[in-house]
């Protein structure tokens, strides 16, 4: 069988071409301040894109991590502001999210709900449930020493540091390759003695640290956080994996991709705010890039079927 080229390799592009065109011809790009706010939005979608990634993989989805983001950002900002000392508030936050992502994981693999529907019902619990325990209220400021991974390029970095952790997971641990394997079918994992169902939740759990570690990025950056923070940012974090060519059923990609769907989120939408463009067109840019991406992976399917074609027919 021919050689595929890299599932990554068109977003690679793009994001290279994408960025070399603003840095050439947009000097307001160039600046430092832009530069860093780039970074950051990568970072926070990005790190989600990970957790969210290895969910795709294994054939499931998770519509609330955008809820969880909130969710946990505002567990640690409501411990900070009665004087609770920033390590347990930020550890609070962390295990709030990984609780979420379990009580995802349980519905799913216990008690055999779908994944869209278990997702889409606890996008709205955890929302509403932190806004109305909050009542809507804005927290802040924060101490700096819990700010600081907001500061400068230090979100950039623990996204990359994040994002290469991920892809040893996918690529050289068994959690990695039995999420690939479910993906693909789940019926041939289990008769290979693939623990499913308990990899399946160990994903959703680690989605929501995901969500908690992200939540964590923005608020610091921010310096304040409250209930509606997150808000749509599923979509974002759902596109940067397809377009960096995770398929959405499952079983093919990587989350090495997902981070760089993540960076050519961030720079479209930085791209349209340097060129004027109404933020309400940053949905209309985004649809068209995933639409693309749909239009590559029908293109790579039909190639691949061609290709197993054509072997069989030279077998016959």
């Amino acid at each position: 069988m021919r050689r595929e080229l890299p599932r990554e390799l068109p977003t690679i592009t793009v994001v290279l071409v994408f960025a070399l065109g603003l840095f050439a011809f947009v000097p307001a790009f160039r600046t430092h301040d832009n530069l860093t706010a780039v970074g950051e939005n990568a970072a926070f979608i990005g790190v989600m894109a990970c957790g969210e990634g290895l969910v795709i993989l294994g054939a499931g989805l998770d519509l609330s991590v955008g809820s969880m983001m909130a969710l946990t950002s505002c567990t640690s900002a409501l411990m900070l502001s009665r004087g609770i000392a920033w390590p347990a508030a930020l550890i609070a936050g962390l295990a709030t999210g990984a609780l979420a992502g379990l009580i995802n994981g349980l519905l799913i693999t216990a008690r055999r709900l779908p994944p869209i529907l278990t997702t889409l019902a606890t996008l709205l619990l955890f929302r509403h449930g932190i806004s109305l325990a909050t009542q809507a209220k804005t927290f802040g400021p924060f101490p700096d020493a819990y700010n600081a991974v907001g500061a400068g390029w230090t979100p950039f970095i623990l996204f990359i540091i994040i994002a290469a952790g991920f892809a040893v997971l996918q690529g050289r641990t068994r959690l990695g390759r039995w999420t690939l394997a479910m993906g693909g079918s789940e019926q041939a994992a289990a008769l290979s003695a693939v623990p499913v169902q308990r990899v399946r939740c160990l994903a959703y759990v680690v989605s929501g640290l995901c969500a908690a570690i992200g939540g964590w990025i923005v608020m610091a950056f921010n310096n304040n956080a409250q209930s509606g923070v997150g808000q749509g940012y599923e979509l974002n974090v759902i596109a940067a994996c397809v377009v960096g060519g995770i398929r959405i059923t499952g079983g093919d990609g990587s989350i090495a991709g997902a981070a760089l769907g993540a960076v050519l989120i961030a720079l479209l939408s930085d791209a349209l705010i340097l060129t004027g463009r109404p933020e309400n067109q940053t949905g209309l840019f985004t649809g068209a890039v995933i639409l693309a991406a749909a239009l590559i992976e029908g293109w790579r399917s039909r190639a691949r079927l061609k290709s197993v074609a054509k072997i069989g027919a030279q077998a016959a």
